[in-house]
């Protein structure tokens, strides 16, 4: 009986976390057009998060795509800014049994039009 219990325990712990998987997914130059000298930069940097569960393949119904409902986080940390520049873009997966967590982070510099 002992001889099984170390095995057992290895074999749920494998079960219950199959993997973290992080992928730089993209860098924009700006989230909307912009002409040089056109715009005021509001802050140094700002970051937002969207996260998703999906269980069994199935996510929840959210309006738009992550990484807008990411950026529209990250402007919401610099009052006055429309448009991010220089943002990067990276996708975290982590896959459990049933169920996969996607965390979409942009980072990038506020700034407002002109």
């Amino acid at each position: 009986m002992k001889k099984l219990v170390f095995p057992a325990i290895c074999a749920l712990t494998v079960a219950f976390a199959f993997g973290c998987m992080t992928v730089p997914a993209g860098y924009v130059t700006s989230t909307v057009p912009l002409q040089q000298g056109g715009y005021v930069v509001v802050a140094e940097q700002v970051s937002g998060i969207d996260s998703q569960v999906n269980v069994l393949g199935f996510g929840v119904a959210k309006i738009g795509s992550a990484q807008n409902r990411a950026v529209r986080d990250a402007l919401s940390k610099a009052p006055g800014a429309d448009a991010l520049i220089g943002m990067s873009i990276d996708v975290e997966t982590k896959n459990l049994i049933f169920a996969t967590i996607i965390t979409t982070r942009v980072t990038g510099t506020p700034v407002k039009t002109k």
